[in-house]
């Protein structure tokens, strides 16, 4: 028995069509509230000069601002791989003009800019969201903040003899903000990674953040003393066996209580840590219902320096935290979908930035136009590019990628 080949195809995929009154809005946004053109002028990857050996160059069509402009419409437009540019944008002159682009620019463009980037550009980049979070954002205008701390951590894979690469990037959130972010793919805990973006935080924010919440990802015991030595309240959201592991002795500490009629809640009391005497932890677990049958219960285990706050305060601090799948409205993007974007860990690092950027873009427009609440309708009603998008197979590659589980 036989199968024809066209049987074996998937079915095209139905072309999507973002809403044209929502784009328009969000065109005149960007173009004439953020004045983005202006915001990416000092980045200077395309415009390097060797003033010894002077080269004279045509003038490209994508310049660095556009070329940026054109990364950010792919976030906003759902193109979350550079695959996407071929199949679904270079289609869609309409939309590139839209954004003040002659046409999206081609794969081979894109990663040829990516590759480009210096420490020097990437900085570049990092200044201008940092410029645009402080002429349009709260965050960095706020007198007490809460700072949110999330990370992602992804392991490429090479054949050969050669080492396999672990990128980990740390992103600090306040307000609803990406306000910096850390990538390095040399360390082997996490705790330096996270340092690097509390410490580009810290320098923009106005104020001494009140409290710092930690997600479970990214949570170290070394973290948690750094923050205690620097005098911030904390807050980490952790599994419950990484948090009994840290008591030394018995676990002892009120009974069962409810605090409504699906979650459930245990104090442990505050203890010093089992390998780090010096620091206390208050550690509350809480036990949430089966979002439905058939599926195991929720449990999450809160350690905090907060020993005094009551614990149906605790599960709401923890529960509205910023993290990276909130942020980015993405399980895997922009760090783990699809190819790398780019071999080189500076080229890794201004896509990171990029997809920030476009995101904290959306972010100030949700509030501005009122939909911030809406924020999953929004993004799909600006989605050109399918959610689900199936893979495509294009033969052996290179180089494997791995997403590590978040716990």
């Amino acid at each position: 028995m036989s199968i024809h080949a066209s049987t074996l195809q998937q079915p095209p995929v139905a072309p999507r069509r973002p809403s044209p009154e929502l784009l328009s809005a969000l065109a005149w946004f960007a173009r004439d509230v953020l004045r983005l053109d202006c915001l990416f002028n000092t980045v200077t990857v395309k415009r390097r000069r060797n003033p010894d050996r002077p080269v004279k160059r045509r003038r490209s069509a994508f310049r660095d601002p556009m070329i940026c402009i054109d990364f950010l419409a792919m976030a906003w437009l759902g193109a979350t791989r550079l695959s996407h540019i071929a199949r679904y944008l270079r289609p869609r002159d309409d939309l590139a003009q839209l954004f003040g682009l002659p046409r999206f620019c081609d794969h081979t463009t894109a990663h040829n800019f990516l590759n480009a980037f210096h420490r020097t550009h990437v900085r570049q980049l990092d200044e201008a969201n940092a410029r645009l979070l402080r002429e349009h954002g709260t965050a960095l205008r706020a007198s007490a903040p809460i700072l949110d701390l999330d990370g992602a951590m992804r392991t490429v894979r090479r054949n050969g003899r050669r080492h396999d690469i672990v990128y980990r990037w740390a992103v600090a959130f306040c307000a609803g903000e990406a306000v910096a972010q850390a990538l390095d793919q040399r360390a082997h805990e996490w705790r330096p990674v996270v340092s690097a973006a509390l410490a580009a935080a810290r320098e923009r924010l106005a104020g001494k953040p009140r409290l710092v919440r930690v997600a479970g990802t990214c949570t170290s015991l070394p973290l948690l003393r750094a923050l205690a030595r620097q005098g911030m309240p904390f807050l980490a959201s952790v599994t419950w066996p990484w948090a009994l592991t840290q008591r030394p002795g018995p676990h002892t500490g009120t009974r069962w209580t409810w605090l409504d009629d699906d979650t459930r809640v245990r104090d442990l009391g505050t203890a010093r840590a089992a390998d780090s005497p010096r620091l206390p932890l208050r550690t509350v677990l809480f036990e949430r219902a089966a979002v439905a049958r058939g599926l195991p219960r929720q449990r999450i285990a809160v350690v905090t320096s907060m020993e005094d706050a009551e614990c149906g305060t605790l599960d709401r601090l923890a529960a509205s935290a910023a993290t990276l799948r909130r942020f980015f409205d993405h399980g895997r993007w922009p760090l783990g979908d699809g190819k790398m974007p780019s071999s080189d860990p500076r080229g890794v690092a201004a896509y990171l930035h990029l997809a920030a950027i476009a995101l904290n873009v959306l972010h100030l427009f949700a509030r501005h136009v009122g939909e911030e609440r809406a924020w999953p309708q929004l993004r799909a009603r600006l989605r050109l590019v399918p959610s689900a998008d199936p893979p495509r197979h294009r033969g052996p590659a290179r180089a494997v990628a791995t997403i590590e589980p978040v716990e």
